[in-house]
């Protein structure tokens, strides 16, 4: 089964307890980010501290969609996105606040999801067009380990 690319932030935990940790971290980021934080790019030609925040909420809403339509419909295929092209048609219109505030909510309500989970449903197979069939385990991993990334990215602000 082919690896997310995001498995090295997993490093053989379960996603769960990245999911929790990582909302712990996010939360750090919030609280200590004020304008000129989040208009600060976190390296030189990278992406602003508001781009990445609304980046990582744009990928929690659609892994866990992506999760959620696995388990609802049998058969289903992931549908690719290019993440240049989402966030251009957001971040101009969402504030760092606003996105912070709905990871959050979003993340809370995946954390409930996924501590559901039953192994049998955590082994769900789906057809990824890139990367062929995977599971929900995969996509729970992506999930987690997407967050974890940016969030180096995050504090190094």
């Amino acid at each position: 089964m082919p690896i997310t690319p995001y498995a090295s932030y997993v490093a053989g935990q379960d996603p769960l307890t990245v999911l929790r940790s990582t909302l712990d971290g996010y939360r750090d980021v919030f609280a200590r980010n004020g304008a000129a934080e989040w208009a600060m790019p976190w390296s030189p030609d990278k992406w602003t501290a508001h781009q990445v925040m609304v980046h990582v909420t744009q990928w929690e809403l659609i892994f866990s969609t992506r999760i959620r339509a696995a388990l609802a419909a049998p058969g289903y295929v992931v549908q690719p996105m290019e993440q240049d092209d989402l966030l251009n048609v957001e971040a101009p219109a969402v504030d760092a606040q606003t996105a912070s505030l709905a990871f959050e909510a979003v993340r809370r309500m995946n954390i409930a999801l996924v501590a559901a989970l039953t192994p049998t449903q955590r082994a769900t197979k789906i057809t990824h067009p890139e990367r062929g069939i995977i599971d929900i385990e995969d996509l729970l991993i992506t999930l987690a380990g997407h967050a974890a990334h940016h969030l180096l990215q995050l504090r190094s602000n």
